[in-house]
């Protein structure tokens, strides 16, 4: 039986601003094609299958679009969701997809249930965990002694395992495989995972792990061993996706054989964007032919130019198409720091005081030390607000003349009452008028 372990496709992400539907679709592809070379029989996604909960709608139709290639490939696929899914989402229609072999285990209300997965003539159990957050599955269990536990990551997910190694028992002799999405201790991050809670109560010990025999992990995106261990992997995530990400990407072969996982190679990824961080003045980038090997790739520049370059993204541009950041990273001649310092700036109120506070504040926010034009424009600026100082204060003081509002006294008049005449409405009679007969006429 083979088995290729991968994780963290992330789809529907974006680097920096760019579209990576072009570089994931190609993963995909390649992933189908390796899969019907090597006649794998499963293939295990340990999580973040999409990049955001409420993926778009070209992200569900990319997925479906790889899941249809890998079954036509001939392979099974097993997957769970990670921090980045919604479980609920990814999980919809979950008894229907299994019928036609996509295994989506996204149930975190209650502990799993080994799945039994047969081919080649080998058995395997897999105990698949969703990622578990601590406030939405349940509760940990209480400690040996009755008290309660910490409601965590680590605590809740130790729950799920042990529920699952309990229920492996009825599979004796069967080699088992857990899959899971978290934060291993000892583990290695990169700038791309988002953290799983805050303080660093998001780990977890490997020896939760203890028991199985392979842990296809999820979440970071680096591929590495836990602990020097071939048993407990991540296979990382199959594209870069951030500018720490400057290392080789993978997928992990196991194979079952003789009711054993007897063999783990790592395969690496051909297609994707690798990425590049250049550092230098604005021309050295631009002319060093050293840094041809970079026009493939995600390019993120820190310039050492000492003053601000006219369209810099747009000249790098020219040379690596895919430059997407541009940052200034001069190197300090005075090596010193970038704090301002009180006792530098003086307090007095001097002109010469006030100069290296302004100065002071240019060498913060711009990160190197101001020109000489630049000292001298702020010297001069000082010199002149003090010449106006000064015009105003040797101005003469004109005193305000003080005018006596004179009281003038209201003069009471006196009102006069107005009698109102009486008026007689007179009486009119309503005349009588005389009502005509009419008569009625008959009919001839």
């Amino acid at each position: 039986m083979r088995i290729l372990h991968t994780s963290d496709w992330h789809i529907g992400r974006r680097f920096e601003r760019e579209p990576l539907e072009h570089d994931q679709r190609a993963f995909l592809c390649w992933l189908a094609g390796l899969v019907e070379e090597l006649v794998v029989d499963l293939v295990v996604v340990a999580g973040d299958v999409y990049d955001r909960s409420m993926p778009g709608e070209d992200a569900v139709s990319l997925l479906d679009e790889g899941l249809d290639r890998l079954r036509a490939a001939g392979a099974t696929v097993a997957m769970v969701p990670g921090n980045h899914d919604s479980a609920r989402r990814l999980g919809f229609g979950s008894r229907r997809q299994a019928l036609g072999g996509v295994h989506v285990f996204a149930d975190d209300s209650r502990p799993p249930e080994p799945w039994l997965f047969e081919a080649g003539g080998e058995a395997l159990a897999v105990v698949a965990v969703p990622y578990l957050d601590p406030f939405v599955a349940p509760p940990p269990l209480a400690a040996a002694d009755g008290s309660p536990r910490a409601r965590n990551h680590a605590h809740v997910l130790a729950d799920f395992l042990h529920a699952g190694k309990v229920a492996l028992e009825g599979h004796r002799g069967v080699p088992s495989l857990a899959i899971a999405h978290a934060f291993v201790a000892g583990a290695a991050p990169s700038d791309s995972e988002k953290i799983l809670a805050i303080g660093g109560t998001e780990l977890v010990d490997a020896s939760l792990f203890d028991g199985f025999d392979y842990v296809a992990l999820g979440h970071l995106h680096r591929p590495q061993l836990v602990g020097g261990d071939q048993r407990v992997a991540y296979s990382g995530s199959p594209l870069a996706y951030s500018f720490s990400e400057e290392h080789p990407k993978s997928v992990r072969l196991v194979e079952v054989a003789d009711g054993q996982c007897s063999n783990v190679t790592t395969v690496p990824v051909p297609v994707g964007r690798p990425v590049a961080t250049l550092q230098g003045t604005l021309e050295s980038l631009l002319a060093d032919p050293v840094l041809d090997r970079y026009a493939g790739h995600w390019v993120a520049a820190q310039l050492t130019d000492r003053t601000t370059q006219v369209q810099p993204l747009e000249r790098l541009r020219a040379r690596f198409p895919h430059a997407v950041s541009v940052r200034y990273a001069p190197s300090r001649s005075d090596g010193g720091s970038r704090v301002l310092r009180a006792e530098r700036l003086g307090a007095d109120g001097s002109p010469r005081a006030v100069a290296d506070m302004v100065l002071g504040f240019l060498e913060e926010v711009g990160g190197r030390p101001p020109e000489v034009w630049a000292r001298a424009l702020v010297d001069e600026a000082v010199a002149a607000a003090r010449s106006d100082l000064g015009s105003l204060a040797a101005a003469p003081t004109v005193a305000a003349p003080t005018v006596a509002s004179p009281t003038v006294a209201s003069p009471t008049v006196a009102s006069p009452t107005v009698a109102a005449p009486t008026v007689a409405s007179p009486t009119v009679a309503a005349p009588t008028v005389a009502a005509p007969t009419v008569a009625a006429g008959g009919g001839r």
